[in-house]
């Protein structure tokens, strides 16, 4: 009986991890919000988790009502993305010295990958992507 019970559990914790930020609306109405680096992938994010939604709760297909992408960023647009440009070659930069340098370029990778984390970290998310959708 306890075996049963931890899969019942089991299931509903990785059915609901596919649309963790879908907020059912009363109307039939539903949406879903997300922050991040790259609007694009948040749009993908967004419909993924409106069709999974649709898909497990009402046995439906999500029909997209709108989309709203918007810059959140601290910065104007155009340093955010060169900010996070920077950060992230200092990433890949300071890896590849890790990975294949001597002592001295093992150490300076590492110094140079952490402060690529540091500043992707500072810099922040800089879009919103809000998606309303129906289940039809």
């Amino acid at each position: 009986m306890i075996r049963y019970a931890a899969i019942a559990a089991i299931l509903a914790l990785v059915s609901c991890a596919h649309y963790p930020d879908v907020r059912p609306g009363a109307s039939g109405q539903h949406s879903v919000s997300l922050a991040g680096d790259d609007e694009d992938e948040l749009s993908r994010q967004a419909i993924r988790q409106a069709r999974d939604y649709c898909k497990d709760v009402h046995e439906k297909s999500a029909a997209i009502v709108s989309e709203d992408k918007k810059y959140i960023g601290d910065m104007d647009e155009t340093s955010y993305k060169t900010a996070k440009r920077a950060a992230g070659a200092a990433k890949a930069l300071g890896s590849a010295g890790a990975v294949f340098g001597g002592e001295q370029e093992r150490r300076a990778g590492g110094v140079v990958g952490l402060g690529g984390v540091i500043g992707d970290v500072a810099i922040g998310e800089g879009y919103r992507v809000t998606m309303k959708f129906k289940c039809q």
